[in-house]
């Protein structure tokens, strides 16, 4: 009897899971709130400028409020992940490769190229390190390439 074609042993799923209530988030509202107490506190600023300049803590007390999830999830059988504004689940045999791009502000934006001919971008709310994310992919099996600091 023939013996079964070599597979690779089924490695552990990795996850990455990231909230919106970060330690910065908290940190950086709390000194712009400061800063505006401050400015009322120390130069006796208007009502009206304080208003204005509070607005853009609008947004970021929702999201704290509201404190959206996002998580990637990379197995042997799927990629998948979810965040407030896409959700996407690729098999892992539709997958062609992953494209990592370096930019030139050492962010890292992630393309999944599938077999098809079609990409879809990663968000960057569910985008790991790119030694983690780049090690989680080779070891189920997903094919990565990478560019570093490319203009376009």
């Amino acid at each position: 009897m023939p013996d079964p074609a070599p597979t690779r042993p089924p490695a552990h799923a990795f996850r990455y899971h990231r909230d919106a209530r970060t330690r910065g988030a908290l940190i950086g509202l709390a000194l712009w709130l400061l800063a505006l107490v401050a400015l009322w506190a120390i130069f006796h600023a208007r009502g009206w400028t304080l208003v204005i300049l509070a607005l853009p803590t609008l947004p970021a007390l929702w999201e704290l409020w509201r404190n959206p999830v996002a998580w990637l999830v990379i197995d042997d059988h799927s990629l998948r992940w979810q965040c407030p504004r896409s959700t996407a689940e690729f098999a892992v045999p539709e997958i062609d490769h992953v494209l990592l791009v370096t930019r030139w502000d050492f962010s890292i934006r992630a393309t999944v190229h599938s077999r098809l001919g079609t990409h879809h971008r990663i968000p960057p709310h569910v985008t790991p390190k790119a030694a983690a994310l780049e090690s989680a992919l080779r070891s189920h099996g997903i094919p990565v390439k990478t560019q570093h600091f490319t203009v376009l």
